[in-house]
């Protein structure tokens, strides 16, 4: 992994603009297109990674950061 601090994506979806994680706090920030921006604290470096590789950014958002955080 990489020992960046903050690492930003732009995020090929219809609903999230872009997404960015901090590593030395494990903070994921995901901006909407709609300008909406949600914070989720606590998430390992391992789930940004999963993020970045996934088919649909969307569904693993719900799946893995979401449901597992609510």
């Amino acid at each position: 992994m990489k020992n960046v601090k903050k690492e930003t994506i732009k995020v090929s979806s219809e609903a999230i603009k872009k997404a960015s994680y901090e590593r030395s706090k494990k903070i994921l920030t995901i901006k909407f297109h709609n300008g909406s921006i949600y914070y989720y604290p606590d998430i390992e470096p391992f789930v940004f990674e999963g993020l970045k590789m996934a088919d649909s950014v969307g569904k693993f958002l719900n799946k893995y950061i979401i449901h597992v955080n609510n």
